[in-house]
């Protein structure tokens, strides 16, 4: 599945290369591609766990990204309903707004 976020402004170089190793530790998401200020990358949902979800789902807060593209999980498929779970730290942020088509 292909995502695409908009990257917030980074402070450093090192903050910036942080990112982005936390990113490819998260062994689901393949072929990472800037493109302006955006990031398109693919996520293999056959190796997308919960812990993996909350681990990019915690990494994009860390940075301030919004969240809203991910919700896309949670409406296509079961086993991700979860994330639309109001309980969650995330759930304003993830659903006050539109996503870009």
């Amino acid at each position: 599945m292909k995502m695409q976020i908009r990257l917030t402004s980074f402070y450093s170089y090192g903050d910036e290369r942080r990112f982005f190793q936390g990113l490819d530790e998260i062994d689901c998401i393949k072929n990472i591609k800037g493109v302006g200020r955006d990031l398109i990358f693919d996520i293999n949902l056959n190796y997308l766990s919960k812990e993996r979800l909350l681990e990019l789902i915690a990494l994009f807060w860390r940075y301030q990204i919004d969240l809203a593209p991910l919700r896309v999980l949670a409406e296509r498929s079961k086993k991700f309903a979860w994330l639309s779970e109001e309980c969650h730290y995330w759930h304003g942020h993830m659903y006050s707004r539109d996503v870009r088509p």
